[in-house]
């Protein structure tokens, strides 16, 4: 494992790559110095690497200044999402940095203002319910109100103590209520900048975890596994 030297100056990075676009972003302490989007949509496997270290060009950060690695760790893009943690893993094991997996939903849900008490964000799975986070404003900050699941929207409706907003996109057609407002689409578009603050805020509380564990969040398999495995049941 390698050291990093006492005294030298010491960057965090942050990546977003659970969705079409991928994200990455540059820090130092708690400072966020420059975000860069990944030039190519949905080809995280051959942008990620050259992003990163361009960004380190960028501020003179070589490899062995990299201290903490915050990575959104989904659910998401089944690709984007395992290239990420096979990227965060060979930092690890290479340069010996400490990483924070933050849940997706978290990032959506910290991209929308304190104007409201109660929200809701969903990742929509193509199917009829969602997976969602449930959460409250409490001091400027979101807070879950139970674990993420998966729930219709009616459910969620049911769920929640009071009028809320919905985060997602695409979101299933659903009744509408007057409990329910729908926030714009444009803020469902998780970043590494946010990615960074939450990661950041969780490495103060010591909240790392081992390379050796570190999985990306699915909530369903792959659809080629699902298809994959449906066949193999007729086939019995």
């Amino acid at each position: 494992m390698t050291s990093h030297a006492v005294g030298s100056k010491q960057f965090n990075l942050a990546i977003e790559t659970s969705q079409r676009q991928g994200f990455v972003s540059l820090g130092c302490g708690d400072d966020v110095l420059a975000t860069e989007a990944l030039k190519q949509v949905r080809r995280h496997n051959a942008e990620l690497m050259p992003t990163i270290a361009r960004l380190c060009d960028r501020f003179d950060a070589s490899p062995s200044d990299l201290r903490d690695v915050y990575m959104s760790i989904g659910p998401g893009s089944f690709t984007g999402l395992r290239i990420a943690v096979a990227t965060v893993k060979m930092l690890a094991y290479s340069l010996g940095v400490r990483i924070v997996a933050v849940p997706t939903l978290d990032v959506l849900a910290a991209n929308v203002l304190h104007d409201y008490s109660h929200l809701a964000v969903c990742l929509n799975l193509k199917r009829e319910s969602v997976y969602s986070g449930l959460y409250e404003s409490r001091d400027e900050r979101w807070c879950a109100l139970s674990e993420p699941a998966l729930r219709t929207i009616e459910e969620i409706d049911k769920a929640m103590p009071a009028k809320f907003v919905l985060l997602g996109d695409p979101l299933p057609e659903f009744e509408s209520s007057d409990h329910v407002t729908r926030l714009p689409a444009e803020l469902a578009v998780p970043r590494s900048d946010v990615v960074y603050t939450l990661g950041r805020e969780a490495a103060q509380r010591g909240a790392f975890v081992s390379a050796e564990v570190l999985v990306p969040m699915y909530v369903r398999p792959p659809e080629a596994v699902e298809v994959w495995e449906k066949n193999q049941s007729r086939a019995r």
